[in-house]
């Protein structure tokens, strides 16, 4: 009784190793098993892929997306990518969210908040790398935010009230004005007072 029990547990163990030892099924003999083959009935595809029509050429498609069983190549016409921004311009396929542009060439750079849909290079007039903050990019003279100060006596240091929050200037502040707001006796340019103290007055006022 025990012998022939042992044989049923060999003759058991003997089958189990030789399902594990068994190659996948490969019905079109393509080299690739039928868990993997795409389809298994032809040997001339095998693996699955998804991509999108391009119809401009430049290898980023757009619109919906489509399956094909391939040879592991994309069908002519499509691509893998679906995000091209113009689909019918092969020279622009890459959308930028809000590039920095320098449209009055001062060499400081002002958002315009809209997206750019570009190629391989950002073209003129934006830059990749933003410089300051133009407050005018339409005249290069104006490019930067101050706070003003009435100067009402001339000599280079004003006094509060701000003229406004913030005015739009260039490397010249406009005439009767400074961007230091310290002067205690704005009617007489011999008379000013210590800038960190009247600052920290400035601050318990305001």
């Amino acid at each position: 009784m025990r012998s022939s029990r042992w044989m049923l547990v060999v003759a058991a163990l003997a089958t189990a190793a030789c399902r594990g030892d068994s190659p996948p099924v490969d019905a079109d003999r393509d080299g690739v098993g039928t868990g993997s083959d795409c389809d298994d009935s032809n040997a001339a595809v095998h693996t699955a892929v998804t991509a999108y029509p391009d119809a401009d050429g430049d290898q980023v498609g757009a619109g919906a997306a489509r399956s094909f069983c391939t040879n592991g190549s994309l069908p002519t016409g499509f691509a893998i990518e679906g995000t091209d921004c113009a689909p019918g311009d092969a020279t622009r396929w890459s959308t930028v969210a809000d590039p920095p542009v320098d449209r009055d060439g001062d060499g400081h750079t002002a958002r315009e908040g809209m997206p750019l849909c570009i190629g391989a290079v950002l073209p003129d007039p934006y830059v990749a790398a933003a410089r300051g903050i133009d407050c005018d990019d339409a005249g290069a003279l104006l490019y930067r935010w101050v706070t003003l100060y009435r100067d009402e006596d001339g000599d280079g240091i004003g006094a509060r009230p701000r003229s406004a929050p913030w005015t739009c200037a260039g490397e010249s502040l406009p005439a009767g004005f400074s961007a230091m707001g310290y002067d205690v006796d704005d009617a007489d340019p011999t008379v000013t007072a210590d800038p960190a103290a009247d600052e920290g007055l400035a601050l318990i006022l305001d």
